[in-house]
């Protein structure tokens, strides 16, 4: 199985002068685009029929490879629209998908980095606009470079690929609780992340948008990303799937949620945080799925009971008002969430872990 993940190198490097010839060349090739997405709205076409022919209809001062890269996007542009029955597409000039025909990375001199070379744009030279790594981008140290960029006007995406092998075929499955108590919470009865909520109160503490709130936001992001990173580090090496509860419209909800937790939901980037799980699920070849979360925590987990009351769950401690279970909510909330999956249309061939480690 092949991954591929994306990182951003800003232009601030770049003299005037070369960002002005940089956004003279995305403006032209913008205007190709246009004329493309034009001719193939209105007729269907397939990429085998991208031939030089066609790349030298528009009348362009661009290279003839600048024009096919053009052409290209164009294509994936309308094909993308019209297979969501959306409006013509527009290329604004924002950005542009250069493919490793008319742009090249090469190893840094001066203390750069890194240069992005820009070839092929049909004035006969070539010209450089330096770069500088960063962590993220040394993350992907070891993986291979894909032979396209994204060229923005502030910053430019480079793509890297790594080959992980399959996706693992163990049948046992482990649900994650998300919350604001514990940031994970699995159904084997581990807890990662208790600082979570003093990471949120930090940044209500913040003037919005000043400097001070982007850093605190800034820290919060790093959290999460730390302890989604040692929770796979400390991944049973028997999982083979885990299910996350699908997160979404928490921040509404007026009568059911009070104004002060609405806030604290505000500065939760809970979107975050599952694609971050998803991506490390892939690096570890760990199958991933959700499930609707509605109700997990007011659910008894007891197979021959599964009493669903709001007053089950008092703060962090939940009580069946039936049978009597008690135990950690979250926790609860994880074990009706593996349950949610296996009980479904897709979870019939899974066995979760809790019940591997017991030995039943």
């Amino acid at each position: 199985m092949k991954i591929k993940r994306s990182s951003k190198c800003t232009l601030k490097f770049a003299t005037e002068s070369k960002k002005q010839r940089l956004y003279e060349i995305m403006n032209e090739y913008s205007r190709v685009v246009n004329i493309f997405i034009d001719m193939f709205w209105e007729n269907d076409f397939v990429a085998g029929q991208l031939t030089k022919d066609l790349y030298a209809i528009p009348a362009s001062g661009l290279s003839a490879r600048m024009r096919q890269c053009a052409a290209r996007e164009a294509l994936g542009m309308v094909n993308g629209a019209k297979e969501a029955k959306s409006t013509k597409p527009r290329h604004t000039g924002k950005k542009c998908i250069w493919s490793s025909q008319v742009v090249g990375l090469e190893s840094g001199r001066n203390h750069f980095d890194l240069w992005l070379k820009i070839h092929s744009t049909g004035t006969g030279d070539s010209f450089y606009i330096p770069l500088k790594q960063h962590f993220h981008f040394n993350q992907y140290a070891d993986w291979n470079w894909a032979t396209s960029i994204i060229v923005h006007r502030e910053y430019i995406q480079i793509s890297f690929e790594k080959e992980v092998g399959q996706k693992s075929t163990s049948p046992y499955a482990l649900g994650i609780d998300v919350g604001i108590n514990s940031l994970l919470t699995a159904s084997n009865k581990s807890w990662f992340g208790d600082q979570i909520k003093a990471l949120i109160n930090k940044i209500k503490r913040k003037k919005q948008h000043s400097k001070a709130y982007k850093r605190a936001k800034k820290e919060l992001s790093y959290y999460l990303h730390r302890i989604v990173k040692i929770f796979f580090n400390q991944l049973p090496k028997e999982v083979g799937l885990i299910v996350v509860e699908r997160l979404k419209s928490l921040k509404k909800g007026k009568g059911k949620r009070s104004k002060g937790f609405r806030k604290t939901l505000s500065h939760w980037n809970y979107r975050e945080l599952l694609k971050v799980i998803q991506m490390r699920a892939e690096e570890n070849r760990v199958r991933f799925r959700t499930v609707n979360p509605a109700k997990t925590s007011q659910t008894c987990p007891v197979p021959t009971c599964s009493h669903t009351q709001r007053e089950n769950r008092v703060g962090k401690v939940f009580q069946c008002l039936r049978c009597g279970y008690s135990d950690d909510a979250d926790y609860v909330g994880s074990l009706n969430i593996l349950t949610r999956f296996l009980t479904g249309q897709y979870g019939a061939g899974f066995k979760a872990f809790h019940e591997f480690l017991s030995g039943k």
